[in-house]
């Protein structure tokens, strides 16, 4: 028992080390004030532990409610002689609220929240170390990038919550589920911020790259959409928006192979060509475009990513392709597996993957026959996709998703010959 208690007021005092050590190296040279240094904050944190210590000896709050309202009544008159005293430079509050949370980290280490106290500690010396990175972010926001964070806080948190679940359709059809129609509308917006803000914070043709690598992890049709929205209110990305395109396309055909891997490892020879093949070509290209000078010669200032209604323009797209391809499967049935994968595959290369794998597994098809479905569902997904930026996309972003659009397919279909 008495080593567990020093084990976690060692903790307390460590935690309140740490964050007083980056206090003391963030002022070293600068000439501004400061409450408090390394010892002080390492004594903070212990003093929490030791509070919380008393408060459970005494069974009452008291002890802990009182050194707290103690700390912070010392920071409030060391800042108002600061303020008297200091003319240049008012100082700021930021250390002396890290103090109070110093106070209550080193309470979580006595309660055993260790693990809370450390992840928490963790978040406070990434606050205070990255002042000025944020600083930066917070002057390259402007009135209308706030206005768009509360909109998409307002669809997503507000609307669809409340949405119901149910899936509506015909009889066997119903595929048609208004929460989760509204949770891709959702999906593309959420996209449209992160590529956003990547590309405010480190540039357009970076940006957009790691954007590309995100939504083809996540979605590449959604991701597609929402790049070529933003071509058409940005021209002079096209070709940088077609990069982010080409690699989302590559990455999803990478990560269907892994989820068929974690399902079903039976098929890890089997989906190597098919799945691992034709995102080659793609990657190449995108290291092509992303070393020539045409992808990062653009200076203009990208717009508000922020657009509801291409959102849901996209949102009903979907619902009308996800109806058609779930048709096609329910009346095509198995006895017309390739065309209705390649057809399904325009809405959703994963559910087609995974029913071919179940099929398998249920000895409904063969390993062959479900490889084909899943080859043919990738080459759909791709023309799906391809579609969308030859009659939504600007002629740039056409122009330069044509080369790799053609070298994915031409590459595809030479692989699903081959194994045919």
């Amino acid at each position: 028992m008495e080593l567990n208690v020093f084990y976690r007021l060692a903790c307390a005092l460590a935690l309140g080390f740490l964050i007083g050590l980056q206090r003391e190296h963030s002022f070293n040279g600068t000439g501004d004030y400061h409450p408090a240094g390394i010892r002080t904050f390492a004594i903070t944190g212990l003093l929490g532990g030791v509070a919380s210590l008393i408060s459970s000896l005494l069974g009452s709050p008291a002890p802990f409610v009182v050194i707290l309202c103690v700390i912070g009544l010392l920071l409030a008159v060391a800042h108002i002689i600061a303020f008297r005293e200091i003319k240049d430079t008012q100082p700021g509050l930021t250390t002396s609220v890290t103090m109070l949370a110093v106070y209550l980290l080193g309470a979580l280490c006595w309660y055993g929240r260790i693990l809370e106290a450390a992840a928490i500690g963790v978040c406070l010396l990434w606050l205070l170390t990255v002042k000025s990175q944020l600083h930066d972010f917070a002057r390259k926001v402007s009135k209308e990038d706030l206005i768009a964070t509360l909109k998409f806080a307002l669809i997503s948190a507000v609307i669809l919550p409340i949405l119901p679940k149910t899936a509506y359709g015909p009889a066997g059809l119903e595929v048609l589920s208004p929460y989760k129609l509204w949770l891709f509308v959702v999906f593309i917006s959420g996209i449209s911020f992160v590529g956003y803000i990547l590309i405010k914070v480190i540039g357009p043709g970076k940006g957009i790259g790691i954007t590309g690598l995100l939504g083809g992890l996540a979605s590449s049709t959604a991701l597609t959409w929402n790049l070529t929205q933003r071509s058409r209110d940005n021209p002079e990305y096209g070709r940088s928006l077609a990069l982010g395109v080409v690699i989302a396309w590559s990455v999803m055909y990478i990560r269907v192979y892994a989820v068929c891997l974690v399902v079903n490892p039976a098929f890890r020879t089997a989906l190597l060509l098919p799945l691992l093949i034709p995102p080659l070509p793609g990657l190449a290209y995108a290291f092509y475009m992303s070393h020539s000078d045409g992808g990062h010669s653009v200076k203009s200032e990208y717009t508000n990513p922020f657009e509801l209604l291409p959102a849901i323009k996209f949102g009903a797209i979907f619902a009308c392709v996800l109806f058609v391809a779930s048709a096609a499967q329910h009346y095509l049935g198995e006895s017309a597996l390739m065309l209705s994968s390649f057809i399904a595959g325009f809405a959703d290369i994963d559910a087609i993957a995974l029913s071919a794998l179940e099929m398998e597994s249920h000895a409904a098809v063969g390993l062959h026959e479900a490889t084909i479905a899943i080859a043919l569902a990738g080459v759909g997904n791709t023309i799906c996709k391809g579609s969308l930026v030859f009659i939504f996309g600007s002629p740039e972003m056409r122009r330069a998703i044509l080369p790799p659009f053609l070298l994915i397919l031409a590459t595809a279909a030479i692989v699903i010959t081959y194994i045919f």
